[in-house]
């Protein structure tokens, strides 16, 4: 039977992505737009020419153009070739989704391709901003093909190029081994590897390479962060393949776990997979998809036969962002700051809904009080999370499963949402680094399960999900979308003068006003609680 994270949140996901929809658009995928419409689009790239076409509303779609070369399982991310060319096909497919847990018969070990939306005044305009989306699911499951991922209607809308990324993830992303040498984070370098693909080519699709920002939702969001870590860290004179960033309800909250902190959960793998970490061979085993398939990994994960260990996430190590000192400590005192502004990065947007709890409380199965503390540890050291639970109301042992659910999703909404975007605004405004906070308080009715503002309803109004959006709706997404560019606008521009307690609310009335946040000094008190352990 399946557990824990893949039977709950998988079904949730299902719930927030489709919606209750208004009429049977909201069902379609772009390949189904692609493939009734005949008008065809040819792009000439440094790789040769690309075929795409256009959906209903005009816009210009490419699905699934390869940005790196197939990776071999648990090594960096290799560019294409000088000489490389693409397949001469039609890119109007989505044929492709990345070997995960609870991947309903997708996977096709295919991971590094890019969905590109190009606005229907292609070719006749050219030099649009640029958009770079990077999708969630906890960085163990998602794909670029979703739903809420397809920006048909925001880039016609807005005149903007989006393009979504895929990339490894859980095991094949962000597997570790002090004692073999594996570094982890194979995901984030494949979206960096990403990003520098769209630096070097979208002017082909009439993209501006200089106005390119990078935006991701939960764990895309925590990419992004990791992201703009690794970018603060580049040589001397060179810059970022990106100016500005965007991160959607999550944020690095503590420096990631050591490679030897992570070596429990390599060994915990290699037990469920029968393999003996000991031979000669083994790590070539390991590797060879002939020996070892990733459906058998994808199975001993959703089956929870890793216990604690199943939910894989990013490593420090050096050869990815700074172990010494680490990524929070940089963060702190300046550097990253400082870092970010030689690199070209001019600002970042950052942001929490109103009700993230509910989400976070589905996660994994809490069945009583007991069962908080070793799935928190899942994502955090045993230490923070010792002293994080003290910091909450202690629940009575006999407590029901429903009431400690809640209390789970409260902590771990609070550590990976609602404390880290805080202090990552506090980090950078105090060194000068121009930054815009948002608050969402309100999002379309029919995106919210059981009533609630959590996470990830808000893509509709991100992405301007026409078919699920009333014409009021459709009103205010846009709305919020002009507030945000605004503002966005005169940070670009040097401008700042907010404070870390400053943010921009979508109300429950649905009106977008500046307010303080009521929240940020019980944030305060919180991490203060934390110093010894962040």
């Amino acid at each position: 039977m399946t557990t824990g994270l893949w039977a709950s949140i998988r079904g949730s996901e299902g719930f927030l992505l489709t919606t209750t929809t208004h009429d049977s658009m909201a069902e379609t995928h772009l390949q189904e737009e692609l493939t009734r419409n005949s008008a065809r689009v040819v792009v000439e790239t440094a790789y040769g020419p690309v075929t795409g076409g256009k959906v209903d509303n005009g816009t210009v779609v490419f699905l699934e153009i390869p940005y790196a070369l197939p990776p071999r399982r648990f090594e960096h991310p290799k560019p294409l070739p000088q000489g490389y060319k693409y397949k001469e096909k039609e890119y109007i497919f989505e044929s492709s989704y990345g070997a995960q847990p609870r991947n309903d018969g997708q996977a096709a070990g295919r991971w590094l391709f890019l969905n590109i939306h190009v606005p229907p005044s292609f070719p006749s305009r050219k030099d649009f901003p640029v958009k770079v989306y990077i999708h969630g699911g906890f960085l163990q499951f998602g794909s670029p093909h979703t739903l809420t991922s397809q920006a048909q209607y925001v880039a016609a809308e807005r005149s903007e190029i989006w393009v979504n990324i895929g990339y490894r993830l859980s095991a094949f992303g962000f597997l570790a081994s002090e004692k073999h040498g594996l570094t982890g984070n194979y995901g984030f370098k494949d979206q960096w590897l990403a990003l520098e693909w769209v630096r070097e080519n979208i002017a082909a699709f009439g993209g501006a390479p200089d106005a390119i920002q990078v935006t991701g939702l939960s764990a895309g969001a925590h990419s992004v962060h990791q992201l703009l870590h690794h970018a603060s860290l580049l040589p001397e004179g060179q810059h970022a393949p990106f100016s500005s960033a965007v991160l959607q309800s999550n944020a690095i909250l503590v420096d990631p776990k050591t490679p030897k902190e992570l070596q429990p959960q390599f060994e915990a793998l290699c037990r469920a997979l029968d393999l003996d970490p000991d031979a000669e061979d083994f790590v070539e085993t390991l590797r060879d998809p002939s020996k070892i398939s990733a459906q058998h990994i994808t199975t001993v994960i959703e089956e929870e036969r890793l216990g604690v260990y199943g939910t894989f996430r990013g490593c420090l190590s050096d050869d990815w962002i700074s172990s010494s000192p680490g990524p929070m400590e940089r963060q702190r005192n300046g550097a990253f700051s400082q870092g970010l502004k030689k690199r070209g990065v001019r600002f970042i947007v950052v942001g929490d809904l109103k009700e993230e709890w509910y989400l976070y409380s589905i996660a994994h199965p809490i069945r009583g009080p007991h069962e908080i503390v070793p799935n928190l540890e899942r994502y955090f050291s045993p230490a923070l999370v010792e002293k994080l639970v003290r910091g909450y109301p202690e629940l009575p042992a006999d407590v029901l499963g429903e009431e400690a659910q809640r209390r789970f999703g409260e902590i771990l909404s609070d550590v990976q949402v609602h404390l880290p975007i805080r202090l990552l605004a506090r980090d950078l405004l105090a060194h000068d680094f121009p930054v815009l906070r948002y608050s969402i308080r309100w999002t379309p009715e029919q995106a919210r399960p059981y009533g609630y503002v959590t996470h990830g309803t808000d893509r509709a109004l991100w992405a301007l999900r026409v078919p699920i959006l009333s014409e009021e709706q459709q009103a205010i997404a846009k709305a919020w979308l002009d507030a945000i560019d605004e503002e966005s606008l005169r940070l670009n521009e040097g401008g700042n003068g907010r404070s870390a307690d400053d943010i921009l609310v979508l109300k429950e009335d649905r009106v977008i006003m500046w307010e303080k946040d009521e929240e940020f000094g019980k944030y305060e008190r919180l991490a203060e609680s934390l110093t010894s352990v962040l």
